[in-house]
Parts: structure tokens; sequence; C-alpha cells
């Protein structure tokens, strides 16, 4: 009785011990998850915070369609027209259909921008259960790695300017060919959705062309009898040749270089500057702009990407490795033949290019690559006794390079995020000197949005319109024209003086906020009291400069650069004006908020 109250009690703890060990596994799993997928809650949040409904750049040339829709007479030519080297037929299409749903808020832009960074994380995690042996626990921390790349800040000119959905468009689509092809699926499915994924990368931007020559290498090699199989159904090699072909001959037809880019063969003529420019570009995402740690970064991302392929030289014929790792080559080769041609077209711009946070979104996937393909070959060196038992120093020399990984990441995410802020900062100033075009001119501010202001005048006028600019122009000069508001007990500022500068003008300067807001204002737009009491406005300053005692005033350091000033020629201002108010100006509604303090001109 004894013995079998024993074996009770045994039988006892071992399902408490049991249920212990489910419940770590379990809570373990959870929060490698939530590892996983905080960078992009992160830069979702960032995303929605800095983001800016103002067309940007290159995003007003799709205004030209937008009339031609209203028109009537968009042609096909239009969809297909050449901008720089690239061809946005599909990214063109989405941003019609886009505008006509959202009123163009390109805000929807930047969320779709966010939605495929997602498609391509979820693509890679998928890849990695298929080629990555280990508990969810171990993917999840891998996915986390490869997450806080995909989601950097660091592509913050990416993030924040919708029409940079072309250049996610390439990777999302090799990315889901490249798990099509670990797929269960037929062959002549994987192909048939291949040339459909490489077409759309193809047409949404100018590296899409690579999906046509890493793709089908994947579809071949990812499963262990696929080139067999190819191989007995030669048809449908011929199809995806064709298939290249007809994309090759379509996209060149009419092509032309961009006028205003380097020659092709600068990096021919110079060298040492372009391997220089090739490194700095692998390793600009850990970089913090700086140019010597890009190079250094870069250099190290080269050897080890290069001692990798020298593994999988000498082992590639044994345990299906090949076949585990030609996915994660592809990507890691999308980025260095990305490198190649950058190198080539941009080189010429000098070096320093090479850091731009526009290329992020292509340099990023060959240190995701190396993460993946050092997990599967310390694994597999494992499996062959190459590390029979991982040593101490092994396990110090892995620790010591992902702490190096994470530091550098961390403080270039935080380089990105400021840089994310400057921009939300500058987009709002231009967005206020944009919705006052027609009654201030002021060049310089309205540059920030796009480079030839006659050019955008006309083509504001077009938009407002059809009402894609929201809030819409203003119409007139007289400020009453504008939504006003003078709330008693708010302070949104004050116009603090005005002084006379020579024969030539006048200074004005103060501070203006947004108080409903917590932020400076967008804009401050400077009136003068006609004969008829009208305040007219004639001027818009942006705040810009520090406010120490501003921020102390309001209790609030997101006030410390709401400080303004303002020359104004005296030709700018009519010979009758005396009284001068300012107003803070709200670009989101475009409502203007008085500020104190009015002041008289000193003739």
């Amino acid at each position: 009785m004894d013995l079998t109250n024993q074996q009770a009690q045994i039988k006892e703890s071992q399902d408490k011990m049991s249920s212990i060990n489910w419940h770590v596994k379990n809570l373990s799993e959870k929060l490698a998850f939530l590892l996983a997928i905080i960078p992009a809650i992160l830069l979702g949040i960032l995303i929605l915070k800095y983001g800016v409904n103002v067309p940007y750049w290159d995003q007003w040339d799709l205004a030209s369609m937008f009339k031609k829709i209203y028109a009537g007479n968009l042609t096909f030519q239009d969809l297909m027209a050449q901008h720089n080297e690239s061809r946005f037929l599909f990214p063109r299409l989405l941003f019609i259909g886009l505008a006509y749903l959202t009123g163009w808020d390109v805000r929807y832009e930047m969320l779709v921008i966010f939605i495929l960074a997602c498609l391509v994380s979820f693509n890679l995690y998928r890849l990695s259960l298929v080629t990555v042996a280990g508990s969810p626990v171990k993917l999840m921390l891998l996915a986390g790695l490869s997450n806080m790349l995909i989601f950097s800040p660091i592509q913050y000119e990416t993030l924040l300017w919708g029409m940079q959905v072309v250049v996610f468009a390439p990777i999302v689509c090799l990315t889901s060919c490249i798990v099509v092809a670990y797929s269960n699926l037929s062959l002549r499915i994987k192909i048939l959705i291949g040339l459909v994924l490489s077409t759309v990368a193809t047409f949404s931007f100018a590296n899409g062309l690579l999906c046509w020559v890493l793709a089908f290498p994947v579809i071949a090699l990812a499963k262990p009898k696929a080139w067999k199989e190819l191989l007995k159904e030669k048809w449908l090699i011929l199809t995806w040749g064709v298939g290249f072909i007809a994309n090759g001959v379509i996209y060149f037809y009419n092509y032309s270089k961009p006028a205003h880019h380097p020659s092709l063969t600068e990096g021919l003529v110079q060298p040492v500057k372009a391997l220089n420019y090739f490194v700095a570009y692998l390793g600009a995402p850990l970089a913090q702009n700086n140019l010597t740690v890009a190079t250094i970064v870069g250099t190290v991302l080269m050897l080890t990407f290069m001692g990798v392929v020298l593994y999988l030289v000498r082992f590639s014929h044994q345990n299906n490795l090949i076949h585990r790792t030609i996915g994660w080559l592809t990507i890691a080769g999308y980025t260095l033949i990305s490198a190649a041609i950058t190198t080539s077209g941009r080189v010429g711009f000098g070096v320093e290019q090479s850091l731009s946070s526009r290329y992020a979104t292509f340099q990023i996937y060959l240190t995701v690559a190396l993460i993946y393909m050092t997990a599967i070959i310390i694994e597999d060196a494992s499996v062959r006794k190459i590390l029979a038992s991982p040593s101490l120093t092994a396990n110090r020399i892995i620790s010591s390079l992902l702490t190096i990984v994470i530091f550098l990441h961390s403080i270039t995410a935080a380089y990105g995020i400021d840089r994310m802020e400057e921009s939300h900062v500058a987009r709002y100033r231009g967005k206020a000197c944009l919705l006052l075009i027609n009654v201030v001119k002021d060049d310089n501010c309205i540059q920030v949005l796009f480079p030839d202001p006659d050019r955008l005048k006309v083509t504001a006028g077009i938009l407002n319109s059809m009402g894609f600019l929201k809030p819409g122009l203003v119409k007139s000069n007289p400020i009453e024209k504008i939504n006003i508001f003078q709330e008693k007990g708010k302070n949104y500022g004050w116009l603090d003086g005005i002084e006379r500068v020579d024969n030539s003008g006048y200074k004005m300067s103060g501070w203006a906020v947004l108080r409903n807001k917590k932020k400076p204002a967008d804009g401050v737009i400077l009136t003068y009291e006609n004969k008829r009491g009208e305040a007219i406005a004639f001027a818009v300053a942006s705040p810009e400069m520090k406010r120490k005692d501003v921020a102390q005033s309001l209790n609030s350091n997101a006030y410390r650069n709401s400080g303004w000033e303002k020359f104004i020629p005296l030709a700018q201002i009519p010979q009758a004006a005396e009284k001068i108010k300012a107003w803070a100006f709200d670009a989101d509604t475009g409502k203007a908020y008085q500020l104190n303090g009015s002041r008289s001109l000193a003739k």
C-alpha cells in the first residue's frame, strides 16, 4: 500500500512538472512572438505619428494623370510612361485607385508600404519554417532579429513618402515567389505564379527585372526533384524565358537613360571609388549615416557572405543544404545585384550617396539573409560534428556579433526616428505655404515639397479643383476669408517685434504654437491693415528657431522650436501698410489663430 501511494505521489509530481514545463514553454513562445512583432508595432506608430497628408516631390507628377482621368483621355501609354529608370504601371493603378477612394490622402499609400513590409516579414517567417530547424522560440527570435531590419526607421525617406510603394513591390514579389517555390503546389502552378509576380515586379520598379533572374533558380532548386521535373517539361523553362524576353522588350521600348544621371561606366574609370560605394551601400542600414562605419560594416557583411558561400560549396551536396539555403541565397543576391547596379549608376554622385535612406529597403536583405543562413550553417556544422559541442569561445563570438548588430541597429534607428520628426515638421511647413500659394509667394518655403514653385502652383490648382487637397487652397488674401479664431484665455504666441533694416526692409519676429496639438505652428501668416480695416495676408514665416523660454513658460519641450523670424523687403509691403498682425496657421485644418501683439511699421 505504501508502494502504491509512493508511485501515485511520483506520478503526481511528474504531472505537475509537465504542467509547469508546458506553461513555461507556452509563456516563452508568447514572449518570443511579442519580441518578434515589436519592431512592426513601433514602426506603425511612427508612420501614424509622422506621416503628413501632402504630396511630396515626384508625387506631384501624378496630378497630370488625375487631370487626364478627369478629362477622360488617360491612355495606357500614360500608365507605362518611364519615370527615371522605372515604369510604374502597377503602382500607378494603385495610386489612382487609392486617390479616388480617399480623396488622395497620401497617408494611405504609407499604410500600403507598412502592409507590404508586413508581407515580406510573413514570407520570410514562412520560409524559415521549412528551412531552419529548431523550436518555435528559436524561429521567433530569428524573426525578431530580421524584423528589426525590415521595419527599421532608417528607411524614413521611403516610409513617409507614399509613392515609395514602388521599392517594396520587387522584394514582396520575390519573397512570395520563394515561398511558393518551397510549397507543395505543382511545378506548373509555381511557374505561373512566378510569371505573374515577376511581371508585377518588373513594372513596379527598375530592379523588379531581377525577379526573373532570381526567382527561377529557386523554383528549380527549392525542392529536391524540381530540377528533374523541369527537364522533363522543358516547355516550362521555355515559357519562363519567353516571359522574361517579352517583359524586357516591352520595358525597354522607347526607353531612354535619364539625362541627369552619371555615366554607367563611372565605376570602371574609378574602381576604388566604386568598391567603396559598393561596400558602404551594403553596410549603410547599420551605420547611422556614417561613411566610415558603413564601409566597415559592409566589408564585414561581404566577408561573412563569402564565408557562407565557401561552406555551402564544400557541403552543398549533403543533407539537402543547397535546397535549404537557395531561398536565402536568392534574397542575399537581390541586395548584392542591386548594390552592383546602383554602384554603376550612382557612384558618379559621390560615395556618400550610398548612404541615402531611400536605398535602405534594398540594402537590409543581405543582413537578413545572413542571419538565417548562419543559423542553418551552425545547425549543419553541429550535425557534421564540426561543432560537436559549441565551445564557450564560439558562443561568445556569436553573442558579441549579435550585440554589435543590435547596438548598431539601435543607434541607427534612433537616427532614423530623428529624421522622421524633421521630415514631419518640414512637410507641415511646406503644406502651410502650399495652402497659401495663391495669396503669398514664398519660393524657398514651397520648395520643400517641389523644386519648381511655378509648376507646383498650376498643379496644386488642378488638384484643388478635383478635391484632392485637404484643406483646400486659400483663394484670397483677406484674413477674414480664412478660418480665423481669436479664443480668449488661449495664448498662441506673440509678434515680439518689428525692426527696420536700413532701407531694405523689415525683420519681424516672434513665436507661434498650436496649443490644441501641442506643437509649433505649421506656419505664421503676416497681415497688414488696409484702409478699410481689413487684415491682408502678405507674407508667411516658418517657426523653426529655438525658444527655450517658450518651452519653459508652456511647460512642454514640444514648443522648443516655436520661434520665427522673417525678413520682408520694402517692395513686398504696400505703402499704406501700418498695423501688422501675425497668425498661427494650422495646415491640417486651414485655421488661423491670432497671435498677441500687433505692431506698427516704423517709417
